[in-house]
């Protein structure tokens, strides 16, 4: 798997700065971000290739905002 960490960050900004992501993820835990955003991010901004966004950092960037 290649992962574009340029999307990534992309990814990151996009949900960070979505009160109705940020709300999700602190009335209840998110344990796979991936399930939960992808089609939000797909459909919303046009991003189709979720197979080159690294999850994880996006779990741990989303979490620090808490």
């Amino acid at each position: 798997m290649i992962i574009n960490s340029e999307l990534t960050q992309t990814v990151i900004n996009k949900l960070v700065n979505s009160p109705e992501c940020m709300a999700s993820i602190r009335n209840l835990k998110c344990y796979d971000y991936e399930a939960r955003f992808g089609a939000f991010i797909r459909v919303k901004f046009g991003i189709i290739l979720l197979s080159s966004i690294d999850w994880p950092k996006v779990a741990q960037a989303m979490e620090s905002q808490l």
